[in-house]
């Protein structure tokens, strides 16, 4: 097809190139008729003379890496030569199938570079998506094409009129524009088979290029089939011979010819790949380590949490009058005077005869010390030490040494025990004949779950990584951390490895990691249960969420010769692991993701990312569902599975940034404590009820 600019010589209308101004051609009477008066005309033109019963079979928008290579094997077996028009993009996808066309004899013609529609792109798109698959066709091919057909192509005369602006361009930019004679519109037979049989071609003796498609969508097994046992002996039993387009066009023939590839040409080729090709290949990567990761490692957790709870009901433990395992508790205080009385009060409430409760007070600036002052008058058993502010891990360290009991239980300073909770967190202990047991895992849950939306969502939170991924870590025997928060260890076993440490601000997983190395065990225990104060605003959240993922990457720094070593079991060799490519990947990945998401959306709408959403959200609500399950939680938390997903993923990149960010800059940050406010969930307070016969401590020593 070509745009030519009428102007009449004496009896005859003669064709002008609009952009050149060459005469180019003479209209025939019947051409000139059909014109009428117009100034401007559409032509279709170009086989030779010698051409008598000829067809060209053409196909568009591959090479698809399927149906392309069977369709080839159909037109070998039969030999018939056909004429591709391959998008670039799909040509540096699949260069060994474009290569097997020219060897095969096959004709390999312009397409555009992704597919678009050539009139309504803007021209700097539109010039680059021809001059770019050119390129690339010099470079896979070794051979020149000049010639290109438009995406988007109708059959009817309206449909080339409406793309009369692509054709245009095209024109100038010097392409000779390829169109058809039949159009067998077997994409929409292929997509909607209850259409029927893809029609064939009339062939009465004229000259015909027909228009089917190998690549492009899905079913195009259709097309092949058709091509096989429909069109090419149809075709051939009404004497029609098979030719590409350049062997029955002259215009194209000479267009056509053998080139060595320059340098710009490969550069071009491996820049497609780079940005076109390889980002496909690494999203479906990256799609293919995401579903692993949620959906196989979640999923593989709950069955490993599942198992590990079956077997536990069949364990007998000690009452806690049964047990006679001296225990104290610590708690570092840094101003807590919101919520350090109602912690007392719930750790005196306990089940289990403790020696002590020693608080540290490590610099606290409000009335922490005087609250404990006020408690301990009430309650021997309650000790205070006070020291400059120095970190938490200091305190710890402070309160153990102090501790008499060869078990300490440790808690946050807002904590909220139930009276079950120290005798659940001890009775390991007593049952470990080896006595390899160093620490006692409890489970933490949102205290302040009713306080607002974002409190809901960390409690959801909490369910899900307690009540299945730590415990499918103690079902391997590797628990990364055990919380700092409810927790109960074997004082010789802290002693040995020195103590919390000051130099990562996880000192929690720290001193997990460090026990891990000593050779110690670290198991949960989910009913010893302990209720927190959960941050109840974004500030509040992410302070404390750039604390733990900044320590927690810190402790895996320092233990980093853990990694992939058989001597530490699965804790080396999946969870360490597992955790670093959980921070690498979308570290490395996020922004990449972000923009081929942008890219898809706009190419294919919003419903490709729902259906990644909706994958992803099924399965975080069955292993939601198994961890409430397994907690013995209400149901209701499942309702939050949706928000969840919205923000966890902003959440995890600010984090992981963050944390990337003063790693890089060797930032030492300092303990940022959540404020305490004292909020709680009214069912939760009467817990933190003194008891009205508090145990009398015989024996007590006061450093």
């Amino acid at each position: 097809m070509r745009v030519l600019k009428v102007q009449r010589a004496g009896r005859q209308l003669v064709g002008y190139d609009p952009f050149t101004q060459a005469r180019t051609a003479v209209l025939t009477p019947a051409e000139a008729e059909h014109a009428g008066t117009s100034q401007y005309v559409i032509q279709k033109f170009g086989y030779s003379a010698a051409a008598k019963r000829t067809i060209s079979l053409t196909f568009d928008d591959g090479p698809d890496p399927k149906y392309t290579p069977e369709l080839l094997d159909v037109l070998s077996k039969a030999h018939v030569p056909a004429t591709f028009f391959a998008t670039g993009k799909m040509i540096a996808s699949h260069p060994e199938i474009i290569a097997r066309e020219v060897r095969e004899g096959h004709a390999v013609g312009n397409h555009s570079l992704t597919h678009i529609d050539v009139s309504d792109a803007p021209a700097w798109r539109a010039r680059a998506e021809l001059t770019v698959t050119d390129r690339v066709i010099r470079a896979v091919t070794h051979k020149e094409a000049a010639y290109f057909r438009l995406p988007y192509e109708g059959s009817d005369e309206a449909s080339t009129q409406a793309a009369i602006d692509g054709l245009l361009r095209a024109q100038r930019w010097g392409y000779m524009v390829v169109s058809h004679d039949f159009d067998t519109d077997d994409w929409a037979y292929t997509a909607n088979p209850s259409m029927g049989k893809i029609p064939l071609p009339p062939l009465n003796g004229q000259n015909i290029t027909v228009l089917l498609h190998d690549g492009g969508g899905t079913g195009r097994q259709m097309t092949v089939d058709y091509v096989k046992n429909e069109l090419i002996p149809y075709a051939k039993s009404k004497g029609y011979t098979f030719q590409t387009m350049p062997q029955v066009q002259p215009w194209l023939a000479e267009r056509t010819r053998t080139i060595t590839p320059s340098v710009w040409d490969r550069l071009t080729l491996l820049s497609v790949r780079l940005f076109l090709v390889w980002p496909n290949t690494v999203v479906f990567a990256l799609f293919v380590f995401a579903v692993i990761s949620v959906v196989v490692v979640g999923l593989g957790n709950c069955l490993l949490a599942g198992v590990r709870q079956f077997r536990r009901r069949r364990r007998v433990y000690p009452d806690a009058g049964q047990m006679d395992l001296p225990v104290s508790v610590v708690l570092a205080a840094y101003n807590e005077v919101e919520v350090i009385e109602r912690t007392l009060q719930s750790i005196l409430a306990s089940d289990y005869p403790i020696l002590e409760v020693i608080v540290v007070d490590d610099g606290s600036q409000d009335a922490t010390a005087d609250v404990v002052r006020e408690v301990a008058r009430r309650d021997a058993r309650v000790l205070l030490f006070r020291q400059p502010n120095s970190g938490k891990a200091h305190a710890l360290n402070r309160g153990f040494q102090a501790a008499r009991g060869e078990y300490v239980v440790t808690l946050d300073a807002d904590t909220i025990l139930a009276p079950q909770t120290i005798p659940n967190l001890v009775r390991h202990f007593a049952v470990d004949a080896v006595g390899t047991l160093a620490g006692v895992a409890g489970v933490v849950r949102v205290g302040n779950r009713e306080q607002n939306l974002l409190t809901r969502w960390q409690a959801l939170e909490y369910l899900t990584q307690i009540g299945v991924e730590r415990a499918a870590q103690d079902a391997m025997g590797a628990i990364s951390i055990v919380p700092g928060a409810c927790a109960a260890w074997r004082k010789q076993a802290i002693s040995q490895v020195g103590g919390y440490s000051d130099t990562t601000l996880a000192e929690d997983c720290d001193l997990s990691l460090m026990l891990h190395r000593a050779g110690w065990r670290i198991t949960q225990d989910d009913e010893a249960l302990a209720f927190t104060e959960a941050p109840a605003n974004v500030d509040s959240l992410l302070a404390q969420r750039t604390r733990w993922t900044y320590g927690t990457l810190q402790s895996i720094s320092k233990h980093r010769d853990m990694l992939f070593r058989r001597r530490y079991g699965m804790l080396g060799c999946f969870v360490l692991p597992n955790y670093i490519l959980s921070i690498v990947m979308p570290v490395l990945f996020l922004p990449f993701i972000t923009v081929m998401s942008v890219m898809a959306v706009q190419a294919q709408g919003f419903a490709v990312l729902g259906l990644y959403f909706l994958i992803f959200l099924i399965a975080h609500l069955i292993v939601a569902a198994v961890g409430i399950a397994l907690m013995h939680e209400k149901p209701h938390h499942l309702l939050m599975v949706p928000i969840y997903r919205v923000v966890y993923e902003p959440l995890r990149a600010y984090l992981l940034y963050t944390s990337t960010y003063l790693a890089l800059r060797g930032v030492r940050m300092g303990w940022k404590k959540l404020a305490r406010s004292g909020a709680i969930d009214a069912k939760l307070s009467a817990l933190g009820e003194h008891p009205k016969d508090a145990p009398v401590l015989l024996e007590r020593t006061i450093p």
